[in-house]
C-alpha cells in the first residue's frame, strides 16, 4: 500500500464522479446521497465543499467551465456563486429512478446513465445528449450502469454494468455518436468484486475500480490480461487520472458498511492517489 495516500479525508458516504478540472486546475467529486461538490487543489489539499441538491449523481465540466450535473432524473448546470439552473430531464424520468454515471465525449457530447432506484433487473438506460441538448438513448437492459470511457482512437466505448459485473464494448463513430456490435469486453468473477467507475490511459490499459474488492483493476486492451492494484478502502468507486498519468485519483464509499468494517477500514469515504508509476 506505499503507492497509496490519501488527497482528501472526506468520509463520503458516497463518493463518485471524480474529474481533474482544467480550468480549475483541481480534482473535483461529489458525495450522491449528501449533495456535495468537493474541489480539491491536488498539491495544497485545500478543499472547498458546496452543497447542491441531492442526489448528485454525477459531474462534468464543459469547455466554457461550467459544471453539468446530475440531480436525481435532471440535467443541470453550475457555475460558482450562482444557482444550480436545471435544464432538461431523462426522457425515462420517473420518482423510482436517478441518473447515475457520466462522461462526455471528445465531440462534447455527455454521455449519461439512468438508474432503478431498487436495481431492478434490466431496467437501465445509456443516454447520450448532444451539445444542442437533445436525449437520444443508445442502449436499455442494464441493471447498474456505471463506468463510461472511450479507447485512445475513439473507435470503442466502453460502458459499465456493476450488478451483471460485465464491462461491455461497442463499436463507436466519433462523428456521429453511433454505437453498434454490443459485446462482453471483460466478465468480473464476484469474489472480485463489482466494477465500477471506469477511465482509460493514453496506453490504451483500461482501469476499472471494483466495489467490494478493494482494488483497481487494470485491463490490457485486448482484455485478455488484468491485474489487481490493492486499496485501503473495500468500497472504491471512480477514478481518473491526472494530467499526466502519473497519479491515479480513487473516491470511496461508507455507505453500507458496519461499524466493525469501517474501524478495520477507517479511511472508507476517502479520495485516495495511488503511484501508477511502473504500471
Amino acid at each position: 500500500m506505499e503507492r497509496v495516500t490519501v488527497i482528501s479525508p472526506s468520509q463520503d458516504r458516497l463518493g463518485e464522479s471524480p474529474l481533474l478540472s482544467a480550468t480549475r486546475k483541481s480534482l473535483l467529486w461529489v458525495d450522491t446521497p449528501a449533495g456535495l461538490l468537493h474541489c480539491v487543489d491536488p498539491v495544497s489539499h485545500k478543499t472547498i465543499t458546496c452543497s447542491v441538491p441531492a442526489p448528485l449523481a454525477f459531474i462534468a465540466e464543459e469547455p466554457t467551465g461550467g459544471l453539468l450535473l446530475g440531480i436525481g432524473c435532471h440535467l443541470a448546470v453550475w457555475h460558482e456563486h450562482a444557482p444550480v439552473t436545471y435544464l432538461s430531464a431523462a426522457p425515462h424520468q420517473h420518482a423510482d429512478f436517478q441518473l447515475n454515471d457520466a462522461k462526455m465525449d471528445a465531440a462534447g457530447r455527455l454521455w449519461c446513465g439512468l438508474i432503478n432506484k431498487y436495481l431492478n433487473a434490466d431496467s437501465g438506460y445509456l443516454y447520450c445528449i448532444d451539445p444542442d441538448g437533445i436525449w437520444q438513448t443508445k442502449d436499455t437492459n442494464f441493471t447498474l450502469i456505471n463506468g463510461i470511457a472511450w479507447s485512445t482512437d475513439n473507435k470503442t466505448l466502453f460502458v459499465t454494468d456493476s450488478v451483471k459485473r460485465v464491462i461491455y464494448a461497442y463499436d463507436y463513430m466519433l462523428s456521429d455518436g453511433t454505437i453498434s456490435h454490443k459485446r462482453v469486453f471483460y466478465r468480473f468473477t464476484p469474489a472480485q468484486g463489482k466494477p465500477d467507475g471506469l477511465t482509460i490511459g493514453s496506453d490504451d490499459y483500461l482501469l476499472s475500480v471494483l466495489f467490494d474488492g478493494s482494488a483497481v483493476a487494470r485491463i490490457s486492451p485486448c482484455g485478455q490480461h488484468v491485474q489487481f492494484i490493492d486499496l485501503p478502502v473495500p468500497r472504491p468507486t471512480s477514478c481518473c487520472f491526472d494530467e499526466n498519468e502519473h497519479y491515479l485519483y480513487v473516491t470511496s464509499a461508507r455507505i453500507g458498511l458496519t461499524p466493525q468494517m469501517l474501524s478495520a477500514f477507517p479511511l472508507s469515504g476517502s479520495v485516495l492517489r495511488v503511484d501508477m508509476k511502473g504500471y
